[in-house]
């Protein structure tokens, strides 16, 4: 037993003491009574003498391989928001009613799937995953909260951004934003509950929220389904969501029973004395109206003056020409006071109504039906749109 001042220490003990530090390397002689020496390290002595001097190498560490990890998964999240923008933002063309809808109902799932990614990249426990994962930050419910409102913040900006690429923001695409968004946070939330009553009302309520802000585009969806089966009727204005494929200019549209030809209903067009263009655009018809002889439609006035009914009908190809006057079918209908009229339109002369070109009746983008600067308020009824051989 070696005795240093008045304390004993064993060998062993001697020896725990003889190692490296923090400082440098403790090194024994193996004398019974030598003292212990320290080897410095290889700062200079200027550092030694002045602790705030560093080292290139020790200002700017050697990435481990924590770092590159989370750079890896903080790449992963910023590729997400990347995309999500993308699709929010481009001004995709739609060549479809469905397609339009289609995109309507993606909201919710997409940032409902978007969020639980982005969540899982930081906490991989928060959505279910073992929590041996490795996780760059702990996600608990303020946290989760959080990211909720920050997702809602980016969506509700592509939404702004949508204005200045030809696009139509709505506030119908934030809120469904926000509940696919919400039904994330209680998916996470279900996660971290251990009671079996919590998990399935935590369930319950994320479910229910992407069911509740789908339902609207599902249903718009069937609706598409049922004027693909009632072609070659084009409009018969029997269901109300039928209108929804009609968009009303300087004018209002509603669902009227008090005149049809057929079925019990049809759609009635209300516009203002003074605007100048007022009426109604046909915007999302069956496209392909090839192989068929004419377009009628039935059309009553029960107002107590004539109205002049101009009718346009374009294709995919006029937005190429900046929607020239000169590169679509025109024509004029006048529309006696108190009777219906059966107009009947040759789809020959349609096609011969470009000047510089023939019109593709395999793809028709609209038909407008427009009362040109009323002098009065007007109504008109229209209804049984249809293609005829």
């Amino acid at each position: 037993m070696i005795l240093i001042g008045s304390l004993p220490i064993a060998p062993e003990a001697k020896t725990r003491e003889a190692r490296k530090d923090e400082s440098g390397i403790s090194l024994d002689t193996g004398c019974n009574d030598a003292e212990t020496y320290s080897v410095p390290s290889s700062r200079s002595a200027a550092t030694e003498a002045d602790p705030s001097v560093m080292t290139q190498n020790e200002l700017l560490p050697a990435p481990t391989g924590n770092d590159q990890f989370y750079r890896r998964r903080m790449l992963v999240v910023a590729t997400i928001a990347g995309i999500l923008a993308m699709v929010l933002v481009y001004p995709f063309s739609l060549p479809g009613r469905h397609w339009s809808e289609l995109f309507n109902l993606a909201h919710a799932p997409s940032f409902f799937a978007a969020y639980l990614l982005v969540a899982g990249l930081f906490d991989p426990s928060s959505i279910g995953f073992p929590k041996t994962w490795r996780r760059i930050l702990p996600l608990g419910a303020v946290r989760l909260l959080i990211l909720v409102i920050a997702l809602t913040a980016f969506g509700a900006s592509c939404e702004v951004l949508q204005g200045f690429v030809g696009r139509s923001p709505t506030a119908s695409d934030i809120v469904a934003n926000g509940c696919g968004l919400f039904a994330g946070l209680f998916w996470c939330l279900n996660r971290q509950r251990t009671e079996r009553a919590g998990r399935i009302g935590f369930s319950l309520i994320a479910a229910g929220l992407l069911i509740v802000v789908s339902w609207s585009p599902i249903l718009e969806l069937h609706d598409c389904f049922r004027q693909h089966q009632d072609f070659p009727l084009l409009a018969s204005f029997e269901r109300p969501k039928e209108l929804h494929a009609w968009y009303a200019h300087e004018a209002t549209i509603d669902q009227s029973t008090a005149w049809s030809t057929r079925g019990s209903a049809s759609m009635r067009v209300q516009g203002s004395a003074g605007t100048a263009y007022p009426g109604v655009n046909f915007q999302w018809p069956i496209a392909d109206w090839h192989g068929w002889t004419a377009l009628e439609f039935d059309v009553f006035n029960p107002c107590d003056k004539q109205l002049k009914l101009r009718i346009k009908v374009t294709d995919k190809l006029h937005a190429a020409t900046d929607f020239a006057a000169t590169d679509r079918y025109t024509t004029s209908v006048e529309l006696p006071p108190g009777k219906h009229v059966c107009i009947r339109i040759e789809l020959a002369d349609v096609k011969k109504g470009p000047v510089t070109r023939p019109m593709d009746l395999s793809q028709i983008e609209s038909m407008n039906l427009i009362i040109v600067r009323p002098k009065t308020d007007f109504v008109f009824m229209i209804d049984n749109v249809r293609l005829t051989d």
